[in-house]
């Protein structure tokens, strides 16, 4: 057989050998990588396994994942070695070597290197022993049994594949999402916030197949600036900038890992300590507030879209906000290290009367993003209208905002249902944004308004509707936030002009 694992057969077996198309090659070693210079390295370097010397059992499954050249495991007499460190060292040549790469490779051992003692070889490479209680999950010999067994194939093999490099600058992580065109919000990173595990970095991808965490152990410091890159094909490459420009033996090759897909969370998920930075009144009862990001996170928050605020000593209180852009009707995009929001206070509401008092400088916790809003919907659009009441113009904003400046946008109608004509939030920037572009039309409506107004009046209601949107129109779509019940009667008396159900978005 066409094989050789860690050393060369000596002279004599290799005469008793029949010499045929399966004797094995030579192979020239480079200089350096002799058997001399493996025992030196070996015994040079510190947690050559990568695994800080703590054993664990191997399933077969597991195994089988480590079958590159650059990560390379193998099973000899049940123990299970990371053989990548002897590569270059195997007098076989790497393609010889690699023949066991992610496999039970006892066998093939046996037939080329019986006599040679590879726990004294191979001493400082061991991860632990091979546990074969459980079945190669991606062996295509293997049939699945039930429907189960198929989705818990599909859930596993669906996480993109993580990978990982580095250089003596930096440390290289890099995602394979196999989705194009991805924007710089479907990544989330954040720094572990457990003290035991302050070494360890956060992932959180969103992309159309679902969630996925991904929990790195980090070696070393590196700088809080992380550079992330995206690419067309669906490639995202994190580099972090270590402090110390040393290569890390630790990662051996790679850095150490685990993945899962998770669920949205009604309540949110990943919550990180936030600084109020300022406070600023917009009318009477809505202020902009502005919040600083830890310095080791990076979160876009994708238009639309909300997160989950919460006081660190009243955890239970939890409310859900979208957020809003630095400058609200300017096509500005949000600063990666600020959040901000524009928020109503009530005088009844427990959370709001708490957050109206907080101190500029004081700490609030902010979950992950959460929501459903599409910006590609956008994209088929000609006119749009977008149906609020009260702070339910927050989602509009970014919406506006970027739609003013789409050419397949032709109409906007923004729909603006309040109280009085001071409840309306940032009355004058929107008149001067509607005169600044042509295709926007304001329409302002008030329902508890007492004095001199001239605008329209009243509560939503189908003959209101029935005036404002066109019956024809070209290309619609139909954006509405506001209270349950505001928001309900807005659909369906959406729906009574002769307007389908897809061309209607609530948020």
């Amino acid at each position: 057989m066409n094989a050789s694992l860690l050393l060369p057969p000596n002279e004599e077996t290799k005469a008793n050998t029949a010499k045929s198309e399966n004797e094995r090659k030579k192979f020239a070693l480079g200089k350096g990588y002799s058997l001399m210079d493996w025992i030196r390295f070996s015994k040079e370097t510190i947690d050559l396994a990568g695994n800080k010397g703590i054993l664990r059992p191997i399933t077969l499954n597991e195994l089988s994942k480590h079958n590159m050249e650059d990560d390379c495991w193998m099973a000899i007499f049940g123990k299970v070695y990371n053989v990548t460190p002897y590569m270059k060292y195997h007098p076989g040549g790497v393609d010889e070597l690699m023949k066991g790469a992610g496999k039970n490779a006892t066998d093939l051992f046996v037939q080329v290197h019986q006599w040679v003692n590879i726990q004294s070889m191979l001493e400082k490479c061991l991860l632990g022993p091979l546990d074969t209680s459980q079945k190669v999950f991606n062996s295509p010999k293997l049939e699945p049994k039930s429907k189960l067994n198929l989705e818990v194939k599909k859930n596993l093999l669906e996480i993109p594949v993580l990978d990982s490099y580095q250089s003596n600058q930096s440390c290289n992580i890099v995602l394979y999402t196999k989705c194009k065109n991805l924007s710089t919000d479907c990544l989330i990173i954040d720094k572990s916030k457990d003290p035991d595990h302050s070494n360890f970095l956060i992932l959180f991808l969103y992309i159309p197949s679902g969630i996925y965490k991904y929990y790195l152990e980090i070696p070393a410091a590196v700088k809080e600036n992380y550079d992330v890159k995206f690419s067309k094909e669906g490639k995202i490459e994190i580099v972090l900038s270590k402090l110390e420009q040393i290569h890390w033996w630790q990662m051996c090759p790679k850095l150490k890992f685990s993945a899962e897909k998770i669920e949205e969370s009604n309540a949110g998920i990943n919550f990180r300590e936030c600084i109020l930075k300022s406070r600023d009144f917009i009318t009477h009862d809505t202020s902009f507030y502005r919040f600083e990001l830890p310095s080791t996170s990076k979160m876009h928050v994708p238009i639309g879209y909300h997160v989950f605020l919460r006081f660190q000593t009243s955890k239970e209180l939890t409310k859900p906000y979208t957020v809003v852009n630095e400058s609200l009707l300017e096509e500005k995009n949000q600063n990666e290290n600020e959040i901000c929001f524009l928020i109503k206070h009530y005088d009844q509401g427990e959370f709001t009367s708490k957050l109206k008092k907080l101190p500029v400088g004081s700490k609030i916790e902010i979950s992950n993003y959460n929501g459903s809003f599409n910006c590609d919907i956008l994209l088929n659009c000609s006119n749009l209208y977008l149906i609020c009441a009260g702070s339910g113009f927050t989602p509009m904003a970014r919406i506006l905002t970027k739609s003013l400046r789409m050419a397949n946008i032709e109409m906007i109608k923004l729909i603006f249902f309040n109280k009085t004509e001071k409840d309306i939030i940032y009355k004058a920037e929107l008149e001067k944004t509607s005169q600044d572009f042509p295709k926007l039309e304001v329409i302002n409506i008030l329902s508890d308004e007492k004095s001199d107004w001239k605008g329209k009046r009243g509560q939503i209601n189908n003959e209101l509707l029935g005036e404002l949107i066109e019956k024809c129109s070209k290309n619609p779509l139909f954006c509405i936030c506001g209270p349950n019940k505001f928001a309900e009667k807005a659909k369906e008396l959406i729906c009574k002009n002769g307007h389908k159900k897809e061309e209607i978005f609530v948020f």
